[in-house]
């Protein structure tokens, strides 16, 4: 429907549906804060922040996995090493492979 406007409109009206998937991990967001502030003040919320970074650590973690890995392979069959040690990258790059999928 906002395509027959222009293309401008129908470039708006997608980024403003895109934003709507951010209302619900804000409202999570501010309602974790203000139980926290209102349990244990500014203390509450320093452990709340510290344990929302301790998951995105982990998560980062397991994204980064998948392409040392798959690298190391790669590095392993070029630099002319013996089949054991490709099929060892293998082991790895299939691990890689599962976290990653498991991270996003």
């Amino acid at each position: 429907e906002t395509q027959k406007q222009s293309a401008a409109t129908g470039i708006i009206y997608g980024l403003a549906l895109g934003y709507l998937s951010c209302i619900v991990p804000v409202l999570c967001l501010g309602i974790t804060i203000l139980i926290a502030h209102s349990l244990c003040g500014m203390f509450g919320v320093a452990l709340g922040a510290l344990g929302m970074l301790g998951t995105m650590t982990m998560a980062l973690t397991i994204d980064a996995y998948g392409p040392i890995s798959d690298n190391a392979g790669g590095i392993a069959e070029m630099s002319g090493l013996p089949e054991s040690v490709r099929g060892l990258t293998d082991c790895l790059d299939a691990a890689g492979n599962t976290t990653a999928a498991i991270g996003k």
